[in-house]
């Protein structure tokens, strides 16, 4: 995915995007090395592009990269420190991805 900041378009691979985020009309991309970009796409528009088995929605507003999350509980905690709620819309089909032991 090439995404633009300022001027400069940037080659980012979909792996380093951490969670998507709705702001308004568009959606801001938290990256793995701590970078946000915001690109003006609907969250739904940008998960039926992203890869099924790598992205998973959790919220109305939020859709995460299962790679990197750190700790769940009432809340998704991910690897870069964020704490993202989840919606109970979204809790059967999020946790239907892993298998508690």
């Amino acid at each position: 995915m090439i995404l633009k900041k300022d001027a400069i378009r940037e080659m980012i691979l979909e792996e380093k995007i951490v969670y998507a985020a709705v702001q308004r009309n568009y959606i801001s991309l938290k990256l793995l090395d701590g970078r946000t970009f915001t690109i003006r796409k609907s969250l739904q528009q940008f998960q039926q592009e992203a890869t099924p088995d790598l992205f998973v929605r959790i919220h109305k507003r939020y859709l995460v990269c299962i790679n990197y999350i750190r700790f769940v509980d009432t809340e998704v905690t991910m690897i870069v420190g964020d704490p993202l709620p989840i919606g109970r819309e979204y809790k059967d089909e999020f946790f239907s991805h892993f298998r508690v032991c």
